[in-house]
């Protein structure tokens, strides 16, 4: 599963050197959400660019100065890492210990403000959060009702308004859902959603595992309550940009 790709946006660490924020305690949001990031080419004069980072959350621009500031001490940038993710993980991401709402900030990249390598280690990690909140005593097991009970507690304490606010959200809310359903004959939990939108989708999954009973190749794309979700999702959002959402990965 990929959680909440980057935005797409051409801003990449590994081609600007951003200023060195400094964050403290006594240093207002709107100080460092001035700071100046330029290009490092030989037009850089001609091609300068600020990035503008006033309506971003706190805690991207707080993530930012820090990658920032490992990259200074360490004299490297992301981009020497881009063919070894898990380097970049061990050697620069992994000890700045993330939570998870930071970690979405930067998977998100809605301001074009992180790097590819910074959005996958950031991706990488949600993904294993989900796996860990599985909570599954042998890692090799198939999930049962209680380890879908646990994820269905992670996503709902865990995420953050802004993740809780996608459909990807949406999407894994709803496949845990059906597995405990599917998994308890049928029993419901507290921690299930009334969102419209997962509602739907929950059916969508219930309905994905029907077909497949008689098709393994069925995709909860070709569901059509997945279709209306999507489009209910797009009316309350008052966006119509496509969205493929990958198969579940703890099926």
């Amino acid at each position: 599963m990929s959680i909440f790709g980057g935005g797409g946006s051409s801003y990449s660490i590994s081609n600007y050197s951003v200023a060195k924020f400094v964050s403290s305690g006594t240093t207002s949001f709107a100080a460092r959400a001035t700071q100046i990031a330029q290009p490092k080419d030989d037009d850089s004069e001609k091609n300068s660019t600020k990035v503008d980072v006033t309506s971003m959350p706190d805690n991207a621009v707080d993530a930012r100065a820090k990658l920032t500031e490992r990259y200074g001490d360490l004299d490297t940038t992301s981009a020497k890492y881009k063919d070894d993710i898990e380097a970049f993980r061990k050697e620069i991401f992994d000890d700045l210990k993330f939570d998870r709402a930071t970690l979405f900030q930067i998977a998100s990249n809605d301001n074009g403000y992180f790097s590819k390598e910074e959005i996958k280690a950031a991706e990488l990690v949600m993904e294993e959060q989900l796996e860990n909140a599985l909570n599954k005593s042998d890692p090799d097991a198939e999930p049962t009702a209680d380890n879908y009970l646990s994820l269905l507690e992670y996503l709902e304490k865990e995420s953050s308004e802004e993740e809780k606010a996608t459909f990807e959200w949406a999407v894994n809310k709803a496949s845990a859902q059906a597995n405990y359903k599917r998994l308890s004959n049928g029993k419901e939990s507290d921690l299930f959603s009334d969102d419209p939108v997962v509602s739907l989708l929950t059916k969508a999954h219930e309905d994905l595992f029907d077909a497949q009973k008689t098709n393994l190749d069925a995709k909860l794309e070709s569901m059509s309550a997945y279709d209306s979700a999507q489009y209910q999702w797009e009316r309350n959002n008052n966006t119509y940009d496509a969205y493929t959402s990958p198969d579940a990965w703890w099926k």
